[in-house]
């Protein structure tokens, strides 16, 4: 039974599906497995990814099904996983070669139940992105944690793993706050592990501002008790920003009070080997 089962979700990703094998492939820990769910893909990827399946030596398993979406994918991937953790990697996103190995010794060290990456952007724009630390408060704000994480395939049998009901986004979102609910621990390192592919358009830039409203009044009911219990830090967290505001960007760090900047340092992240 492998340490790792690392997760892809693949649809129509023929010009990036191979580039992301090829950073599982060059993974300095070995005690994993790579199970991709193509999702009815239109295109060349189901193709690419059994080239590599010799390549991975039994390492890599490839189920096929129709397009059903990024969670439905995800979740029949995890149901077919064998690790004790589970790694969801995006199927055009790329990790650096200590990645599995820096997050399973963090896993098990005892450092948390999820483990995050540091993260850098590539394609459309190459910058690091920084998130507020995931503290039960910064979680119900806004989601601070990216769906590529390492947790326990017994937390998501626990909590069923992710909700249909977000097909159309905030699906990991969704998913951390069922931990975020359990008091479970999360620890991000401080090396950038992963990178995150940015795209003209996305499955998540074409929603309509009112729909993605839509789908956070989803989320802030469905854990009702929980932003009940954050209510009031929320809002004076909220009031507080009509005063001061905090903003990261290209590795500078801004305040402003009443929109005026007053404050600005460059902020450096290490990027692992």
């Amino acid at each position: 039974m492998p340490a790792i089962s690392v997760i892809i979700a693949c649809y129509n990703q023929e010009k990036y599906v191979a580039e992301t094998l090829d950073s599982l492939l060059a993974q300095t820990f070995q005690d994993f497995e790579a199970i991709v769910v193509n999702d009815g893909s239109t295109d060349q990827s189901k193709a690419i990814v059994e080239q590599y399946i010799p390549k991975f030596a039994g390492k890599l398993h490839l189920i096929n099904q129709q397009n059903q979406g990024v969670v439905s994918a995800r979740n029949n991937a995890v149901k077919a996983a064998s690790g004790e953790w589970i790694f969801a990697l995006d199927a055009d996103d790329k990790i650096v070669p200590c990645c599995l190995e820096k997050m399973y010794a963090a896993a098990t060290a005892g450092k948390g139940d999820v483990i995050c990456p540091q993260i850098q952007t590539f394609g459309e724009t190459n910058e690091r992105l920084f998130f507020e630390k995931p503290t039960p408060f910064f979680m119900c704000l806004n989601n601070q944690v990216c769906a590529s994480a390492l947790y326990r395939k017994a937390d998501f049998m626990k909590y069923g793993g992710y909700d249909t009901a977000f097909n159309d986004g905030l699906e990991d979102w969704d998913f951390w706050l069922n931990f975020v609910d359990d008091n479970k621990k999360f620890y991000r390192l401080d090396e950038v592990l992963l990178f995150y592919r940015i795209l003209k358009k996305s499955r998540t830039s074409g929603v309509d501002k009112k729909k993605k409203q839509q789908i956070r009044a989803r989320l802030k009911n469905k854990y009702q008790k929980l932003y009940q219990k954050m209510a009031l830090k929320i809002f004076a967290y909220k009031l507080s920003r009509l005063f001061w505001h905090k903003k990261i960007r290209n590795g500078k760090l801004q305040i402003k009070l009443f929109k005026i900047p007053v404050f600005s340092k460059n902020i450096e992240i290490s990027s692992a080997k």
